[in-house]
């Protein structure tokens, strides 16, 4: 078995991180997290530096972790490292936010250890789609049976057998029929006809082309695909295209900008403008946050 250390990191929580909403694959295993990225299986988890000093090594595990890849030419190592968003220095970030806002540095503080995954912009797009109006454990079975039936195999890891994300044209090519052992409901004409756009608009180059778009362009594009709407888009662009200035918006950061800042939780425009003009470029990785805070802290929500 392979393993990959990354020394020297602080504010890494892989429970945090798996376990805030914004990726589905990934299972608590142990002493971390196993699930499938870069067309690979493997375990993520965070050993603590010795002596009581802040910090630790993040280890990645499994059978063939330099296999990893994504469609920006990163491999192996690169992969990883890129994936975990171990390159940000969150906890300048989580400064930045906190500074003068008590709100915030509750939700920071609940929190700590959240990193925005750089996931596959592919995978976002239908992931999100399949969210919503949904909870986490049913997204999460929709999202494994899809690739049960229809990703190819990445090999076994830790007695298990996994399966990729299945790409553009293996989606495009199937009917809501073939979708229906998934139990995805209406959105299974949603993913059938976004893959569809998608696929004949050039697959994955299409997706690559809007990390460096002008940001309401780039949404405006999202917006066309079936089944795509205002918070979907904003979560493909956060998680699968990097894009941290993005805040997603659904019924629970509605109702918890309203009651952490006094904004009309229903006025989305609002709640936007706020968003943006307090987090700035830090606006998604505040988002997680504000979400993963309200969901959780009974002191929260009391």
């Amino acid at each position: 078995m392979e393993r990959m250390v990354f020394e020297d990191v602080r504010a890494f929580s892989p429970r945090h991180i798996f376990e805030c909403g914004q990726a589905f694959r990934w299972n608590a295993d142990g002493d971390g997290y196993t699930g499938v990225a870069g067309g690979v299986a493997a375990k993520v988890g965070f050993v603590p530096d010795a002596g009581g000093r802040e910090g630790g090594s993040v280890v990645v595990s499994g059978d063939n972790l330099e296999g990893a890849e994504d469609g920006e030419g990163r491999r192996g190592r690169g992969f990883w490292e890129h994936y975990l968003d171990l390159g940000r220095d969150y906890t300048a970030v989580n400064e930045a936010l906190s500074e003068g806002d008590e709100a915030m540095a509750r939700a920071v503080a609940f929190g700590e250890g959240i990193r925005i995954l750089n996931q596959d912009p592919w995978e976002s797009l239908i992931s999100f789609i399949v969210s919503q109006n949904s909870h986490i454990p049913r997204i999460k079975g929709c999202i494994e049976s899809l690739c049960l039936r229809f990703g190819g195999a990445v090999g076994a890891f830790g007695g298990r057998e996994y399966r990729a994300f299945p790409g553009v044209e293996a989606l495009a090519g199937l009917s809501e029929g073939d979708l229906a052992p998934c139990r995805l409901g209406y959105r299974a004409g949603y993913i059938v006809g976004a893959a569809g756009q998608v696929a004949a608009r050039g697959g994955m180059r299409f997706l690559a082309s809007l990390r460096g778009a002008d940001l309401d362009e780039a949404e405006r594009a999202l917006l066309s695909l079936c089944g795509v709407g205002p918070k979907v888009a904003a979560c493909v662009l956060l998680f699968g295209l990097g894009r941290t200035e993005c805040f997603p918006v659904d019924v629970w950061v509605g109702r918890a900008m309203g009651a952490l800042y006094g904004i009309d939780g229903n006025d989305r425009k609002a709640v936007l403008k706020y968003a943006r003009a307090r987090f700035g470029a830090h606006a998604g990785i505040a988002q997680q946050y504000i979400f993963h805070y309200m969901r959780n802290a009974a002191g929260a929500r009391a």
